[in-house]
């Protein structure tokens, strides 16, 4: 197993590449990790096992029906463990989702036979820099290149459709009085404004980091607020999840703002 793997998930991913051996040695081609895991950036309590499986063809009826029953084996083995990822064919890696065929993907506990879920730019890259081969070549020798101004464009398309909607709908201000919706939005719109500023991709983790030593320091109590929530602490500094929620919508509409003038 690969140096990088960290201990804990070892063994789940033993026993998955070891049942696909199994059943499917026809099928697989590679599997590699990508996600937090590759970005060194693995957390126990919230870190999904993300991962880019490589086929050698289109998988048939009674192949899914195999892959189905692996990942519910697994699951009943490891359930504090989630694995999340696709099942593209040799010729798609690297190709953004509107321009192959849908593919089978697994994510919350369901393999979907067909369908559409993470064949994104961000996905790519982090496979072609930072990906963990568990089975195949190494992931920088994959035959496909990313163009680095199109996934900045993409994500900019991002920050004003998906964190805009965070920023201004009720529905989602309703989601952030919770302890997982204050973490999720922190870090997912710091980790825009970590890309825009440094030309890079980092983890959730890695971006409230950052923007402890970069962002004014108004911010910095809920930035804190939710590193402590990623790391298991209980105590809130917030006298009222309205107050916090509150905040965290002026720093979502902050960073926002801040990135479209800037870049």
């Amino acid at each position: 197993m690969n140096q990088r793997i960290p201990e804990p998930i070892r063994p789940i991913l033993e026993s998955y590449v070891q049942s696909v051996c199994q059943h499917l040695p026809d099928l697989s081609n590679a599997f590699y990790i990508v996600g937090s895991i590759a970005l060194d950036g693995f957390n126990e309590r919230f870190s999904d096992i993300d991962f880019v499986a490589v086929l050698h063809r289109k998988a048939m009826t009674g192949e899914i029906k195999k892959l189905r029953d692996i990942h519910k084996a697994i699951e009943k083995e490891f359930p504090r463990w989630k694995l999340s990822g696709d099942y593209f064919q040799v010729n798609d890696v690297g190709r953004s989702d509107h321009t192959i065929e849908p593919y089978p993907y697994y994510h919350d506990g369901k393999l979907h036979p067909e369908g559409r879920f993470e064949a994104n730019l961000i996905t790519w890259w982090i496979l072609k820099n930072h990906g963990i081969a568990i089975i195949g070549i190494e992931p920088q020798d994959l035959n496909f290149t990313v163009d680095w101004d199109l996934l900045v464009n993409r994500m900019k398309e991002n920050l004003n459709s998906y964190w805009v909607r965070w920023a201004n709908r009720i529905d989602r201000h309703l989601v952030m009085l919770s302890d997982w919706g204050i973490q999720w939005a922190v870090s997912g719109v710091l980790r825009q404004y970590y890309t825009f500023t440094e030309s890079s991709i980092t983890t959730k983790g890695k971006a409230e980091e950052y923007a402890l030593t970069s962002l004014p320091t108004r911010w910095h109590p809920l930035i804190q607020e939710a590193i402590d929530i990623r790391e298991g602490h209980k105590q809130s500094a917030y006298r009222s999840r309205i107050l916090r929620m509150r905040e965290a919508v002026r720093l979502l509409k902050w960073v926002i703002q801040t990135c479209n003038a800037r870049f």
